[in-house]
C-alpha cells in the first residue's frame, strides 16, 4: 500500500518444549481520518455540524518478548500444541502524530434577544422595609440577621430568564447608582446568593445584576441598601446627677442610634453598678423617636447645644470651614450618615461622625473642639424611678438592653449616682460653740446646682468652732487665727479643708459682724 507499510522481524530459541521470542515491529506512515457528526444545543443557539480531520503517525516502533510451552504430538499425523505462558512489550517509540482538519461544517441558530427580568416572588427573609431593595423589585438585596456585625452576610436575589438560552448572573458593587467602584462583576452561580463578602459600611451600597445569555447578550437591573451594618448600637444613659442625696428617686436620659432599625422596645434595669439588676429587675421600656427641628432656621439649628470636646472615633468626613453653622451644612450633606459632628473653633477643622457619644465613642477633650449632636436622628426616652430605697456611700447605675433588627445587641449604662447624705468633714473642731444640722432643702446654698428633687433629710451643717481648732482661721496667715488686726479697709480668712466622698463642688464665703451673719 503506498500510503501505509508494516515491518515485522524476529529471532525464536527452542529449548525441549520451551520457546522464546523476541520479535520487533513498525508501522510506517500510519495514516486514520476521524470523521465526527454532532447535535448539540442547550437552549439555543442550536448546533448541528460535521468534521474530518487527518491524523499521520510517521513511525511507530514496539519490541516484544514471549515464552510459550510447545508439545508436538504424532498419532496417525503430527500438530502441535502451543500455550504462551508470558508475554511482554520490552520498548517502544512512536513519532509525534501530524492532525489536520479537512473539512468542518455546521448549522447555527443565533438568539438576538437579550435576558428578561421578571418581578420577584414573595421574600424568603424578612428584611426590614429600611434595609431592602425598594427601587426595583426585579433585583432585591437586603442584610442577614443574626450574624455577628464583624461576620455579616447579605441576600442577592433576581429572577430573569431567556426563552432561547442559558442564563449566567453576575452583580457589581458601587457608592453610587450603576457604580463598579466596590465590586465589578463577580460571578452569582444563580438567581440567589447568600454572600459574606466584605463590604464598606455606614454608606449607601448600589447594586447592579446583570442577565448574560448564551449569545452574550446582557440586561442589567438595579437594588440598593442604606447601609451594610457592621457594628453594633450606639447611644449613652446621661444620670441627672452624679451624686445624689435623695434617697427614694433617679431619673436619667437614654438616647440611642444605630444605622439599622431598632426594635421597638429595649430593656432595662437599676442595680448597684453598671450591668446589674438587684435593685430594681429587667423589665420592657418603649422609646421615642427624635422629632426633627423642621422649623430650624438655619442648618446649625438642626443641632443640639454643644459640648466640649470631640468623639474618639474615625470621622467620615474631614474639612476646613469657617464656622460651625458651615460645618452644619457640611455634615448634613452625608444624609441619614449625620448623627453629629465635632468642630474646633481654633483650627476650623469640622470633623462628621456617624455616631453619638456612647460605649464605643467617648467624647475627649482636645483644643477647643465642641461636639455638635443631631436633632431628629435616633431614638430618646426618660427614665425615671420612685419610692426606691437607696443607701447612703453607694453607686447607683441605670442600665439599658437595646437590640436592632439585625439581632446586633448592646448595653448601655450610666456611669453611676453616688448617694451620699452627709455634708462635707472638716478639719478638728475644738470648744466647738454651735453645731446642728438642719433640713434647708433648696436654700442650703447659694450654689446648689438644682431645686428638683431635694433631699427632705437634713441637709446643712452649721458650725461655729471654739479655741483650738484647726479649720477656720482669720487673717492671710495660713493655719494662724488672726483676732485683731489695724486693717479697715478689708478682711481675710483661711481654712485647712473639707474633705467629702463626693468631692467639692464650690465654697461660698460671706462676712458678718457676729458669727453666721452675713451683713
Amino acid at each position: 500500500d503506498p500510503l501505509f507499510r508494516s515491518v515485522y522481524g524476529g529471532a525464536r530459541v527452542t529449548i525441549f518444549i520451551f520457546a522464546v521470542e523476541l520479535s520487533i515491529h513498525g508501522h510506517i506512515v500510519d495514516t486514520s481520518f476521524p470523521t465526527q457528526l454532532s447535535l448539540n444545543f442547550a437552549k439555543m443557539p442550536l448546533k448541528v455540524g460535521g468534521r474530518m480531520d487527518l491524523v499521520l503517525i510517521p513511525l511507530t516502533v514496539e519490541i516484544w518478548a514471549a515464552v510459550k510451552i510447545e508439545i508436538r504430538i504424532c498419532i496417525w499425523g503430527c500438530f502441535t500444541i502451543t500455550k504462551t505462558i508470558w508475554t511482554s512489550r520490552l520498548w517502544s517509540y512512536r513519532a509525534p502524530a501530524i492532525t489536520r482538519n479537512i473539512f468542518t461544517i455546521g448549522n447555527y441558530d443565533h438568539d438576538f434577544s437579550p435576558p428578561t427580568f421578571s418581578h420577584l416572588s414573595s421574600l424568603d427573609y424578612d428584611f426590614d422595609q429600611e434595609r431592602r431593595s425598594v427601587s426595583d423589585e426585579a433585583c432585591r438585596v437586603g442584610q442577614v440577621g443574626g450574624m455577628f456585625p464583624k461576620e455579616p452576610k447579605f441576600l442577592l436575589e433576581t429572577a430573569a430568564a431567556d426563552d432561547e438560552s442559558n442564563v449566567k448572573f453576575s452583580y457589581s458593587v458601587g457608592t453610587y447608582f450603576g457604580g463598579n467602584n466596590v465590586k465589578n462583576g463577580v460571578e452569582m452561580g444563580g438567581p440567589k446568593i447568600v454572600s459574606s463578602d466584605s463590604l464598606p459600611s455606614g454608606i449607601p451600597l448600589y447594586f447592579t445584576v446583570s442577565a448574560r445569555n448564551t449569545e452574550g447578550l446582557t440586561s442589567e437591573s438595579q437594588c440598593s441598601i442604606p447601609t451594610f451594618d457592621t457594628t453594633l448600637p450606639s447611644g449613652r444613659v446621661e444620670q441627672s446627677f452624679d451624686v445624689s442625696a435623695n434617697p427614694f428617686h433617679l431619673s436619667a436620659f437614654f438616647v440611642a442610634h444605630d444605622d439599622s432599625k431598632l426594635l421597638d422596645a429595649g430593656r432595662v434595669a437599676v442595680g448597684l453598678g453598671v450591668g446589674s439588676s438587684n435593685v430594681v429587675p429587667w423589665h420592657d421600656f418603649e422609646y421615642t423617636s427624635i422629632s426633627k427641628n423642621d422649623d430650624a432656621k438655619d442648618d446649625l439649628q438642626r443641632f443640639a447645644s454643644p459640648r466640649l470636646g470631640l468623639l474618639s472615633t474615625k470621622p467620615v468626613g474631614m474639612k476646613m470651614v469657617l464656622g460651625p453653622q458651615y460645618c452644619a451644612s457640611f455634615c448634613l450633606s452625608f444624609a441619614s450618615h449625620c448623627v453629629s459632628f465635632d468642630y474646633d473653633y481654633d483650627t476650623r477643622e469640622c470633623r462628621v461622625q456617624k455616631t453619638i457619644e456612647g460605649p464605643d465613642a467617648e467624647l475627649r477633650v482636645l483644643r477647643s473642639f465642641h461636639n455638635f449632636e443631631r436633632i431628629g436622628v435616633g431614638h430618646s426616652k426618660w427614665l425615671e424611678y420612685r419610692n426606691l430605697s437607696l443607701e447612703h456611700g453607694k453607686v447607683y447605675a441605670i442600665n439599658t438592653r437595646i437590640e436592632n433588627v439585625l439581632g446586633y445587641s448592646q448595653r448601655i449604662s450610666s456611669k453611676g449616682t453616688l448617694i451620699d447624705f452627709t455634708p462635707p468633714d472638716t478639719a478638728p473642731i475644738l470648744n466647738v460653740k454651735y453645731n446642728i444640722t438642719t433640713a434647708d432643702g433648696c436654700s442650703a446654698s447659694i450654689k446648689q446646682k438644682s431645686c428638683n428633687e431635694i433631699t427632705p433629710w437634713p441637709n446643712h451643717r452649721i458650725v461655729v468652732d471654739g479655741e483650738g481648732s484647726l479649720a477656720v482661721f482669720n487673717g492671710h496667715v495660713p493655719f494662724e487665727d488672726k483676732l485683731y488686726t489695724r486693717y479697715n479697709n478689708f478682711v481675710s480668712a483661711n481654712f485647712r479643708g473639707f474633705y467629702d466622698e463626693a468631692g467639692i463642688f464650690a465654697y461660698t464665703w460671706a462676712v458678718g459682724r457676729t458669727p453666721l451673719a452675713r451683713n
